[in-house]
């Protein structure tokens, strides 16, 4: 393998972790010189993305999971203002968090390193069996 070949496997992964979709597409057309630790970070970029997209899913519904949840809520129009306005602040919060998050596991992956993410790997172990091959 060249080092172009390793470059660009390195930035493939790495890619994974910022537009999970990406990911998607390399699990079902692995390049032939994909190594294990391409197929370990392609597979945890993917667990990531899922999660992080459902998580983010949750925290958006949050307002009305409470105005709902919550009857006296819905009654008050001040009350459903305020659940919103923090939902919305929550929201931003959340967006920078998951992105720094995933731009930090992007540089991670460019530099070559090999980590776990809480929660993510045990999933993404689960899911997936990796071929511990080190010829592959």
């Amino acid at each position: 393998m060249t080092s172009g070949d390793d470059d660009d496997l390195r930035s493939r992964a790495a890619n994974g972790y910022v537009v999970w979709p990406l990911a998607v597409l390399d699990l079902f057309r692995e390049p032939p010189q994909a190594t294990a630790w391409w197929r370990l970070h392609t597979r945890q970029a993917f667990v990531f993305g899922i999660a992080a997209t459902l998580a983010y899913f949750v925290l958006l519904a949050l307002p009305l999971l409470l105005a709902v949840a919550i009857p006296p809520l819905a009654g008050s129009p001040t009350a459903i203002i305020w659940v919103y306005a923090l939902g919305l602040l929550a929201d931003i919060v959340g967006a920078f968090v998951l992105m720094g998050l995933a731009l930090s596991f992007r540089e991670r992956t460019l530099r070559g390193d090999l980590f776990a993410i809480p929660w993510i790997t045990p999933l993404t172990d689960r899911l997936f069996r990796l071929d511990r091959d080190p010829r592959r």
